[in-house]
């Protein structure tokens, strides 16, 4: 009898995943955000600046930023609340960890991140029905009429 393989590739039947492998799904959403990361020169400073979300999902978004990221580079960012209607139901902004884990540069010194969100974010029920809200209102706003 052939003994079975335990470093076999193998995924979960019952955790389906979407069609493009990611673990949650990831919509467009144009969203500004702030960024706290040590800066590269000197690791002793730590520089807070803007970013904008091109697309978000519970676990991650695709952004542009004039940080210089890097991949593998822990970063904190926090996104903001106060502009949706349900704001006060919220809190003001969500703060949370997050990983970069891709980069591309841009024009105008500008970098592509994509990051990856820690726990606090992912686990967070309240940051996860706001991002549902935000992909609820995204679909009313492109749903064309029949």
């Amino acid at each position: 009898m052939a003994r079975y393989d335990t470093n076999a590739a193998w995924s979960d039947p019952f955790e389906p995943k979407n069609a493009d492998g990611r673990a949650a799904t990831r919509f467009k959403f144009r969203l500004k955000l702030s960024i706290k990361a040590q800066s590269e020169e000197e690791t002793t400073r730590v520089l807070i600046g803007p970013g904008i979300i091109r697309n978000l999902s519970v676990t991650g978004a695709w952004l542009v930023t004039k940080h210089k990221l890097t991949v593998g580079q822990r970063i904190v960012v926090a996104i903001p609340t106060k502009r949706f209607a349900v704001a006060e139901y919220l809190p003001a902004m969500f703060i949370g960890p997050a990983e970069v884990v891709r980069t591309k540069p841009d024009i105008e010194s500008r970098m592509w991140v994509g990051v990856r969100f820690g726990d606090a974010l992912t686990q967070n029920m309240e940051f996860a029905t706001f991002v549902q809200g935000l992909f609820s209102l995204r679909e009313a706003l492109t749903k064309k009429e029949d």
